[in-house]
């Protein structure tokens, strides 16, 4: 009987794989035959989230470069599950996905102590004047201190309750560089901000870009003090442009839900079309697609410049940023934040402990 079972469940494994194997070589072939492969390796997706003309416009481009590329296999499915999650299965938590603010004084005092203080160490550390390389001032202490003061001006920007994950740096870059156009992990970089510590006396602006829930695309010039909201996991954004300057810091703080949200990022592998690695063919002529090349949370247009297609018809947006809590966003629409700390309970020294005392009281940590 358990023979008869193996023989049985053996046909049953080797008729599975060669079905599979003839089916992909099948679509592979019609593709390569000139049959309208687009139907054959989009995923079956009826909307976006959100339903925006914009948004769907600038999505319904991505998935067909992305369809159309020659990428490695694993790249093209692991940027499938981003961009799935990015447009569809996680929702948008605010209206447009980014807002500026003013980050409290007291935080970013601290921060700038910091900076000159690892500026100095650093000069002293290489003895070289014209150091060129990027390298970070860490402070894990003060990092999760923040991370805990942050949590309530990211949970009234995004109206929901987070789970802190992180806020690193300080992150001091430097001399000829730039950061290709990505979107975040999904499990945990999904609310988030960028706090803009400050730059040299002398350097040119270096916006950082991000596209938005309308479609736009958005260059951001921020000043000391400024802080950026983004949902980081949907919105599409980088520092495509060169930076050629003395230094140029930042603080990163990301967050989570604290509702089901694993449920949510798992989600999008189940629309992943199973001929993903088949390439589309483009048809003759299209000029509003340009190739494509993914590299897992990053992507890369090689034909525009600067490796982003997007710059080409951007909106910019100039500090100063709104007093501490207020937001501007795109439209120019200003947006008070409710139920968060006065400004002046930042620069209270007993503040920090308050917060963390209530945080943990608030959530079980063994549960994450």
């Amino acid at each position: 009987m358990k023979l008869k079972l193996a023989s049985t469940s053996l046909r049953l494994l080797t008729g599975f794989l060669l079905t599979g194997f003839l089916r992909i070589w099948t679509v592979a072939y019609l593709c390569e035959e000139g049959y309208d492969c687009d139907k054959i390796v989009r995923p079956k997706l009826k909307y976006y989230n959100p339903s925006t003309p914009g948004w769907k416009a600038i999505n319904d481009r991505r998935f067909k470069q992305l369809a159309s590329s020659i990428s490695d296999e694993d790249d093209k499915y692991s940027f499938y599950s981003l961009l799935i999650h990015s447009a569809v299965t996680s929702q948008n938590f605010t209206e447009f996905g980014w807002a500026l603010t003013k980050a409290p004084q007291g935080v970013v005092d601290k921060l700038k102590h910091r900076l000159q203080e690892g500026l100095k160490r650093r000069a002293a550390e290489t003895g070289d004047t014209n150091d060129r390389a990027s390298f970070f001032i860490p402070d894990e202490e003060q990092n999760d201190e923040i991370v805990e003061e942050l949590l309530p001006l990211h949970e009234a920007w995004s109206g929901v309750k987070l789970i802190p994950y992180v806020s690193y740096g300080l992150r001091v870059y430097r001399g000829n560089i730039s950061l290709d156009m990505h979107i975040d992990r999904p499990d945990t970089h999904v609310i988030s901000s960028i706090l803009h510590v400050d730059h040299g006396e002398h350097d040119e602006p270096w916006p950082i870009v991000i596209e938005d829930f309308l479609g736009n695309t958005n260059e951001i010039f921020l000043e000391s003090g400024d802080m950026l909201f983004y949902e980081s996991s949907k919105c599409m954004h980088g520092r495509p442009t060169k930076y050629f300057g003395d230094y140029y810091t930042s603080l990163f703080t990301h967050y989570s839900p604290v509702e089901n949200w694993d449920h949510v990022y798992e989600a999008s592998y189940a629309h992943i079309p199973e001929e993903y690695g088949v390439p589309q063919k483009l048809d003759e002529g299209d000029d509003t697609v340009a190739a494509l090349f993914p590299d897992g949370t990053i992507v890369v247009e090689p034909s525009c410049d600067n490796s982003y297609c997007g710059l080409k018809n951007s909106i910019k947006w100039h500090s100063p940023a709104p007093g501490y809590g207020k937001t501007l966003s795109a439209n120019g629409k200003v947006t008070e934040l409710e139920g968060i700390p006065s400004e002046t309970a930042f620069s209270d020294p007993s503040h920090t402990y308050k917060r963390r005392e209530i945080y943990i009281e608030a959530f079980d940590w063994d549960e994450f």
